[in-house]
């Protein structure tokens, strides 16, 4: 019975390291993606993200763009979603909103959205 104590004991401090240690974030908020996202320009964020789910053309110069993780390939189960939507006027972004839920509590903070821009 002691060496069962003592293995629950040593698997509960690990999952407690665990939790307590997080993946460095290069985005942490839903704010600090959209001031990022909102200095680029169309054909980056094209080149970076590739195609994106839909564009939707909103009349004279604006269109909306629509990112979402189920584009990520290779995707894991506990990864969670991000859905960019960004308006742009022209060559401009005028608009960015940035929607994210990770699904493990392990996961560093928007983690699905900084791994849909590591590339940018």
């Amino acid at each position: 019975m002691v060496n069962l104590k003592r293995l629950f004991t040593v698997s509960m401090f690990g999952l407690v390291a665990a939790s307590c240690t997080t993946t460095n974030s290069r985005f942490v908020t839903a704010d600090e993606v959209s001031d990022y996202l909102i200095k680029q320009n169309p054909e980056a964020l094209h080149q970076a993200l590739g195609e994106p789910r839909t564009v939707e053309n909103i009349g004279g110069n604006r269109s909306v763009w629509t990112y979402h993780s189920d584009m990520i390939q290779n995707k894991k189960a506990t990864q969670g979603k991000c859905e960019m939507i960004i308006t742009f006027e022209g060559e401009k972004a005028i608009n960015v909103d940035v929607s994210a839920t990770e699904y493990s509590p392990f996961a560093a903070p928007l983690a699905t959205c900084n791994q849909m821009l590591d590339s940018l």
